[in-house]
C-alpha cells in the first residue's frame, strides 16, 4: 500500500546552482578558519534570496531560514552568536529552524544542505553544527517560535585560505578516501549481493554522490538497496549517538543524503518521484539482506 506520494515532476529542486551539483558535492569540504569578514554584496543576497525559497522538503515539512551576523563587541543580548570556539573568524551563520514533526529532521537536512552547496557554488565556505553551537543565542536571534526548534547552523563566509570550485573538484579524492566502500552502502535486491557500480546503471553517480554525503562524526548512517528501478533508503543508525543532542543528527543526514540523490539524478535529466512504502518491493521477495541491513529502519523509496 502506498502511503504518500512525493512527485519531481510538480516539486523539483528550489535552488538553482551556477556550477555543476556533481562539481560541488564533490568538492565541498568543512572550512573553519573565516577571514573575519561579515557577508555582504550579492553573495549575501543571493544567499537571501535562496533561503526564502528553501521552504519545504520532501515529506513537506516547512523550514525556514536566515543568515544571522556576529557583531563582535556588541552589548545587544543576542545579536552574538557562537560556536563553542570550534570555528574562527566567522562573522556570518545561516541558521534554520523547523518543528517537531515527523520527518521534519530529514525535511531540513535536505534543504540545509542544498543551501551549503549554494554557498559553495558562490565561493564560500561552511561547516555543519549539530552540536556544537550556542542554541540559545541563534534562538533570540532568529525569533524562534515555541513550536520550532534548530537543528543546526553553518558559518557562511571567506575562508582564510579560499580555493576555487575547480581546484577542489581536483581534490575531491582526498574526502571520498573517507566514505564508506559501496560494499558496505549499497546492495543488490536482484543478485543477494553487495551493489556494483556496473550493476547500479543510471543510479551509479547518485549512489556515488550519497557515499560522498557529509554526516555527524562522518558515521554514514544511510543504507541503498538497489530493487529494479527503485532505490530504497535505509537509516542503519550507531548505537548511541546522538543521545545527548537536542535533535536527531541520523536522520538530518538522511536528509542530506536524499538532496545528494536528488540533485544528481535531476542533473542527468532523469524524472522521479519520492514514496513510502509499507514494503520495500524487490525484484525477489525471497531475498534477504544482510543482517546488519535487518537492523535498519526503511525510511523512503526513489522511482523514475
Amino acid at each position: 500500500m502506498l502511503l504518500m506520494v512525493y512527485d519531481l515532476a510538480t516539486m523539483s529542486i528550489p535552488i538553482s546552482y551556477n556550477h555543476s551539483p556533481l562539481d560541488l558535492m564533490r568538492s565541498r569540504t568543512s572550512v573553519r578558519r573565516y577571514s573575519g569578514e561579515l557577508l555582504t554584496g550579492e553573495a549575501r543576497q543571493q544567499m537571501e534570496l535562496c533561503c526564502k525559497a528553501a521552504t519545504a522538503g520532501p515529506f513537506g515539512n516547512t523550514c525556514r531560514f536566515q543568515l544571522i551576523d556576529n557583531h563582535i563587541g556588541s552589548e545587544v543580548p543576542g545579536q552574538r552568536v557562537g560556536a563553542y570556539g570550534i570555528i574562527s573568524g566567522a562573522r556570518t551563520y545561516l541558521a534554520g529552524a523547523t518543528e517537531s514533526k515527523r520527518h521534519g529532521p530529514e525535511d531540513f537536512g535536505y534543504l540545509f544542505e542544498l543551501l551549503v552547496l549554494k554557498a559553495t557554488d558562490l565561493g564560500l565556505g561552511s561547516c555543519w553544527l549539530g552540536g556544537t553551537f550556542t542554541r540559545g543565542r541563534f534562538s533570540r536571534a532568529m525569533g524562534l517560535r515555541e513550536e520550532e526548534f534548530i537543528p543546526a547552523v553553518s558559518p557562511i563566509g571567506r575562508a582564510t585560505r579560499q580555493r576555487s570550485v575547480v581546484d577542489r573538484v581536483i581534490r575531491w579524492g582526498a574526502g571520498s578516501k573517507k566514505r564508506k566502500p559501496w560494499a558496505q552502502l549499497f546492495w543488490d535486491g536482484e543478485t543477494a549481493a553487495p551493489l556494483s557500480r556496473e550493476r547500479a546503471g543510471q543510479f551509479a553517480t547518485a549512489l556515488e554522490m550519497v557515499r560522498l554525503a557529509p554526516s555527524a562524526s562522518n558515521r554514514q548512517p544511510w543504507r541503498c538497496l538497489k530493487g529494479g528501478d527503485t532505490i530504497h533508503f535505509f537509516l542503519l543508525r550507531s548505537p548511541g549517538y546522538g543521545a545527548v543532542t537536542p535533535t536527531d543528527l541520523q536522520r538530518i543526514d538522511m536528509g542530506i543524503a536524499m538532496a545528494h540523490f536528488e540533485l544528481a539524478v535531476e542533473t542527468s535529466g532523469t524524472v522521479g518521484e519520492w514514496r513510502i512504502l509499507d514494503t520495500p518491493v524487490l525484484a525477489d521477495p525471497s531475498i534477504q539482506p544482510p543482517e546488519t541491513w535487518q537492523k535498519s529502519e526503511y525510511l523512503v523509496s526513489w522511482q523514475p
